[in-house]
């Protein structure tokens, strides 16, 4: 019989190996378990660590949309905050305005034109919003305030309609000021000409809110509460009939600017609308990426919790085996 046996020093440094061996994988396991990922990732990934690299990248670039595209809504629901604002106080302007009809007199007006000029300043506080430090109407200048005060926009106009008499004469006058780029676009405007660029919020996906306080919608509510403002204007010497007349008109072009502040309302919420579905399909696309990753990376926890109770009871029993391997001598035998 051939008998195969180990001296005590092979002894003790196989037992100390194979404990060394079995706390490293109770440790490994433990870590797997606790983590719920896989240690050994190269064997798992047979070595290609492409595929996962490539769902990385994917799911950080969704994280970016993720980013770019709270930040977007943030600015987008500031606008239309902005415009809905606008849009309702010349909507109840205009409103006042038709109650009276044919029964508006000079006091009516010179009230009508002193309201005006309360609008205008609340308007223009209005298109100077911003937001996280963020200029909404500026277009690309948006550490700027787009428009300038209240007391330069009528400072202009006046100097414009001085001497004119009639209601037609003097509605032209503030038009053509409008219209022109020494007007308005130079006096009131200090934002960018170029408007904001395209802003990608998903694959393939790019929204743009490009609206600017010198956008001819804007400025037309704004010529409409000038207009009604000149009603109240002492310095200009008009008569009774010419002031009722001036808000009369400007009854039609406060209904104008109604329906163009609503369409860009509209716009915008085109946007809004747009930027919800992006998001909406940024997030599912996270959840099933992030699932077929974990499924890559993750370790089976009742497959790791089996082979952690089964490393731990085979460290117990080689403590066991090293203990009474240590009380084992000749003499104790006889």
């Amino acid at each position: 019989m051939i008998l195969n046996s180990y001296g005590d020093m092979a002894q003790h440094l196989f037992l100390r190996s194979r404990n060394a061996e079995l706390q490293q994988k109770i440790t490994t396991l433990s870590e797997e378990f606790a983590t719920g990922k896989s240690s050994n990732l190269t064997e798992r990934l047979g070595g290609d660590y492409t595929y996962l690299a490539d769902l990385e990248s994917t799911l950080n670039r969704l994280d970016s949309y993720t980013v770019t595209n709270r930040e977007v809504q943030l600015f987008a629901t500031t606008t239309q905050s902005s415009l809905d604002k606008f849009q309702s106080q010349v909507q109840a302007m205009r409103n006042d305005i038709l109650t009276l009809s044919s029964a508006i007199d000079v006091d009516n007006a010179e009230q009508f034109g002193s309201q005006a000029k309360q609008r205008i300043s609340s308007a223009i506080n209005l298109l100077n919003a911003s937001v996280g430090g963020r200029a909404v109407f500026a277009g690309t200048a948006t550490d700027t305030t787009p428009l300038n005060d209240t007391g330069t926009l009528m400072s202009s106009i006046l100097t414009e309609v001085s001497g004119l008499t009639t209601s037609n004469d003097i509605i032209q006058a503030v038009k053509d000021w409008f219209d022109d780029p020494a007007g308005f676009d130079t006096v009131m405007y200090s934002g960018s000409t170029t408007s904001l660029q395209p802003v990608t919020v998903g694959e393939g996906e790019q929204v743009t809110l490009g609206i600017r306080a010198d956008d001819d919608n804007l400025k037309h509510a704004l010529q409409s509460y000038v207009i009604t403002a000149l009603a109240d204007e002492p310095s200009l010497g008009l008569t009774d009939d010419v002031k009722v007349d001036i808000v009369r008109q400007a009854s039609s072009e406060l209904t104008d600017s109604v329906d163009k502040l609503i369409q860009l309302q509209a716009d915008v919420g085109f946007i809004e609308g747009q930027l919800e579905a992006v998001n909406t399909r940024n997030e599912a696309s996270k959840t099933s990426l992030s699932i077929v990753k974990n499924n890559l990376v993750s370790a089976d926890p009742y497959e790791t919790y089996t082979r952690l109770e089964e490393a731990q009871t085979q460290l117990e029993g080689l403590y066991t085996i090293t203990s009474r391997s240590s009380q084992l001598s000749l003499l104790n035998y006889l």
